[in-house]
C-alpha cells in the first residue's frame, strides 16, 4: 500500500469559516456576484469625513457565502480573518503567519457569526432521531470532526450533555441567554445541544488540517 503524510497545521482564515459553514448545514454554494457582509463589531467602518461608508451586515443566505466572498477594506479588514492571521494586503505577502492566541478561541466562542453555526448544528443535531443518546453524539462528533469517536470521548459528551440538561432547567434564565432571539422558548435539551455543538466546533481538531 501507499504512504504519504502531509504536515499538520491550522486552516487558513476563509477555510475556518467555510468549514464550520459547511459542517452547520448553512453554507451557501451561489458563485460570483457581489461581495458580502458578515456580522461585524460596529464603528469599525467609521470614519472621519461626510460621506463615511456605511457597513450594511447582509441577510438570509447570502451571508454564509464562502470566505472568498467577503468584503475587504484595507484600511479595516474584516477582523474574524485578522484574527486567524488573514494578511491585511496593504503588500504582498509570500505567505501566511500562523499565530495561536486567546483571540482566535474567543471569536470561535463569541463571534454571532459563528455562534449562528454553533446554533445551526445544534437545531440539527436535536432534530435527528436516533435510537440512543449515545447514537446521536456519535452523529454530532463524526459530523464535525469526519472520524468515529472513542467510547471514552462518546462518554465525556454524553456526561456533559446531561449535566447541561439538568443546569439548564434549573436555571431558565440561562436558557434564555443561551437561546437568544426566536428560540426564547427553547427546551432544555435544544440548549444542551447548543452547548455541546459550540465545544465541538471549537475542538482543536475540527479547525487543523490532519
Amino acid at each position: 500500500s501507499l504512504l504519504a503524510r502531509m504536515p499538520r497545521l491550522r486552516m487558513s482564515a476563509e477555510g475556518i469559516r467555510d468549514t464550520m459553514l459547511q459542517i452547520s448545514g448553512l453554507l451557501e454554494l451561489q458563485m460570483g456576484g457581489e461581495p458580502i457582509y458578515p456580522p461585524q463589531p460596529t464603528g469599525i467602518w467609521r470614519h472621519v469625513g461626510r460621506n463615511a461608508p456605511k457597513y450594511k451586515t447582509s441577510t438570509e443566505t447570502n451571508r454564509y457565502r464562502r470566505g472568498i466572498y467577503v468584503i475587504w477594506r484595507r484600511s479595516a479588514p474584516y477582523p474574524s480573518f485578522t484574527n486567524f492571521d488573514a494578511p491585511e494586503r496593504t503588500a504582498c505577502v509570500v505567505s501566511r503567519s500562523r499565530t495561536n492566541t486567546p483571540l482566535q478561541a474567543l471569536t470561535l466562542l463569541n463571534d454571532p457569526m459563528y455562534w449562528e453555526m454553533t446554533k445551526a448544528l445544534g437545531q440539527q443535531i436535536h432534530s435527528v432521531r436516533l435510537e440512543s443518546l449515545r447514537e446521536q453524539l456519535r452523529y454530532a462528533f463524526v459530523r464535525t470532526v469526519s472520524r468515529n469517536p472513542s467510547e471514552r470521548e462518546i462518554d465525556i459528551l454524553e456526561e456533559l450533555y446531561k449535566e447541561t440538561v439538568v443546569q439548564l432547567s434549573k436555571r431558565p434564565k440561562d436558557l434564555e441567554a443561551l437561546a437568544g432571539g426566536k428560540d426564547k422558548g427553547a427546551s432544555p435539551e435544544l440548549g444542551a445541544w447548543y452547548y455541546l455543538a459550540n465545544v465541538l466546533l471549537n475542538l482543536d481538531e475540527t479547525i487543523t488540517r490532519n
